[in-house]
């Protein structure tokens, strides 16, 4: 009975040691506003990660044809979870990997207090640069048919100071702008085959 009593109390002291007052992260696909990095005396300031994912499509999987050359054309929405302290600016990229590179989308000037896009959104204040096709803005995916499933990267970053990116700016040049600038990053892949 003893022996009982003891294993009764350490689980209910097991089960009682969250106190509810520790901030934990999101979960993936969740948006939630910045959650506060904490540096206690001679402790590293904990950084909170990146989440980014799409009510569109699942990661790894098929993007839906409205979103393609196929259908509307227009860009999925996407949505990410805490922004890390410091944030000034956040900029998202889409590229093809299976055709070199391929720019679908540069969107820079993002303030850090969006946490998602809808569907074919584009904020106040943020700078879409030149597409792979030479034009501001989102190009869906299209590979060529019979190519098989291309696979499309879509990467947030968390920027700590501005990109630069201006409208007039290739893809690439404005990807290397973006990635030249210290944050953490964040990517979901989709993929899409025409036959």
């Amino acid at each position: 009975m003893r022996a009982a009593s003891i294993v009764a109390l350490l689980l209910l002291a097991a089960g009682c040691a969250h106190d509810g007052r520790t901030l934990r992260a999101p979960p993936p696909g969740v948006t939630a506003p910045p959650l506060p990095t904490t540096t206690a005396p001679g402790q590293k300031t904990a950084v909170v990660p990146l989440a980014l994912s799409s009510t569109a499509f699942e990661p790894g999987g098929p993007v839906p044809l409205d979103y393609t050359c196929d259908g509307a054309g227009i860009s999925p929405p996407v949505a990410w979870g805490a922004v890390p302290e410091g944030t000034v600016e956040l900029a998202l990229t889409v590229t093809d990997t299976d055709a070199d590179g391929f720019v679908h989308w540069v969107l820079a000037h993002l303030d850090p207090g969006v946490q998602a896009l809808a569907v074919g959104a584009v904020p106040d204040g943020a700078v879409e640069a030149k597409n792979g096709a030479g034009r501001a803005g989102w190009t869906g995916p299209c590979p060529p048919k019979g190519s098989g499933a291309h696979h499309y990267v879509f990467t947030l970053y968390a920027l700590t100071a501005a990109s630069g990116v201006t409208a007039d700016m290739s893809g690439p040049d404005a990807i290397a702008a973006i990635s030249q600038v210290p944050g953490l990053t964040a990517t979901l892949i989709g993929s899409y085959e025409r036959v």
